[in-house]
């Protein structure tokens, strides 16, 4: 038996979060789903984990298990049965690989949803509701397709997001290795001008040759407190509270909202619309769609959606009645229900605001790539500056 931790929502789209103990994953789910929940995650408790070497075989990047999922559906698509299709991958794995296990599985007899819940891949739980979907109506590779194409585009969303803080993070360390060059190396050759009783110093050049005089003393403690300050940056950057601040942060700065809002809203779409086409019932598709806002305040209102449309209400108007969408969104979805292609107008809706999103982001590089420079410039030249100022006062003496 092994202990689970999972997040549901109840009847009311309250959202709950607690342990059980289960022979495996599937059955896991399955008491879940008994007790009239809806599950949102799924996940072996860490005491009850196999070993630290298991977990980091199954905690796959989204991009790898994207991968994984799309030649999977290749070789399903081109007439290869099952069993042999997962052996085929396996083969190419190191040995132990969690796709050994599920390979064992489907030759045990297992339902492919099932033996893909117990096989160890850290795999989320929309994908799972994909492939049972797709087992139900006989369209298995389209299923892992949608899987792997959602699970890729949250990867390149990652990616673009990184990319767009290299350049000015790469301008930044450069302005501040420029900075400590001159305070250590250059600065000091002047600081004796401070001791200079007829030199009328300036108060800026007073602090500009007595900070860099005091950096040369002390170059050990400030090398060890900036080496410090890296290793707890990079260790905070690593922590799930930490990141869901700095995105909390984000939507409130006004340059920074708009993006943040078209990137959320393009997120949750492109998983409802990868669901629904996949024929998962709307309850479902939207609560996990729901899971990948990280927006409080959104969030919540979500969560009132998925209560409203578990209480009769159409999803556009509970999503009109809160406030999740714009008036355009909103007639693109009345369209998509009146028509019966709630799944397709959804996917229109993800591409809109997937542009959006990177029109915006392309802005924000335009305008902070400029604005980081006439930074680092303004820091640079105002020690320029004091230096040289120093350096005149003295002149005006001799």
């Amino acid at each position: 038996m092994q202990e689970f931790e999972y997040v549901a929502l109840d009847a009311r789209g309250r959202r709950q979060r607690a342990m059980l103990v289960a022979g495996s994953e599937a059955l896991a789910l399955a008491q879940i789903q008994q007790r009239g929940l809806t599950v949102v995650a799924l996940t072996p408790h860490r005491s009850s984990a196999g070993g630290r070497g298991a977990q980091r075989q199954a905690a796959m990047s989204a991009e790898r298990l994207g991968a994984l999922l799309q030649e999977l559906a290749m070789l399903v698509e081109a007439g290869v049965p099952l069993a042999e299709a997962v052996a085929t991958l396996a083969a190419s794995q190191p040995p132990g690989h969690a796709l050994g296990q599920l390979l064992a599985r489907l030759r045990g007899g297992e339902a492919f949803s099932e033996a893909l819940a117990g096989s160890g891949l850290r795999l989320p739980v929309f994908v799972l509701q994909l492939v049972r979907a797709g087992e139900a109506t006989g369209e298995l590779p389209r299923a892992l397709r949608a899987a792997a194409e959602h699970l890729e585009a949250e990867a390149q969303f990652a990616r673009e997001a990184r990319n767009a803080l290299l350049y000015p993070a790469v301008l930044v360390m450069s302005g501040v290795l420029a900075t400590l060059v001159m305070f250590v190396f250059v600065v000091p050759k002047f600081a004796g001008i401070l001791s200079n009783p007829k030199a009328d110093l300036p108060l800026v050049s007073r602090w500009v040759l007595g900070l860099g005089l005091w950096l040369t003393q002390h170059q050990v403690v400030v090398g060890l407190a900036l080496a410090g300050m890296v290793a707890l940056g990079a260790s905070l950057a690593g922590r799930p509270r930490v990141r869901e601040a700095a995105w909390e942060l984000a939507t409130r700065t006004p340059v920074l909202a708009r993006w943040t809002w078209h990137a959320e809203m393009a997120r949750w779409s492109s998983l409802l619309a990868v669901l629904l086409n996949s024929r998962v019932p709307l309850l479902t598709a939207l609560a996990q769609a729901n899971e990948t806002l990280r927006r409080r305040s959104l969030r919540l209102r979500a969560q009132l959606v998925l209560a409203d449309v578990r209480g009769g209400k159409s999803l556009s108007q509970a999503l009109s009645d809160h406030a999740v969408l714009d008036a355009a969104g909103l007639n693109l979805l009345r369209v998509g229900e009146r028509a019966g292609t709630l799944g397709q107008t959804t996917a229109a809706l993800a591409r809109t605001h997937t542009q959006h999103s990177q029109q915006r982001l392309k802005r924000l590089l335009v305008l902070l790539e400029p604005v980081t420079i006439l930074l680092i410039s303004v820091v640079l030249g105002g020690i320029m500056i004091s230096v040289m100022l120093a350096i005149t006062s003295l002149t005006n003496v001799l």
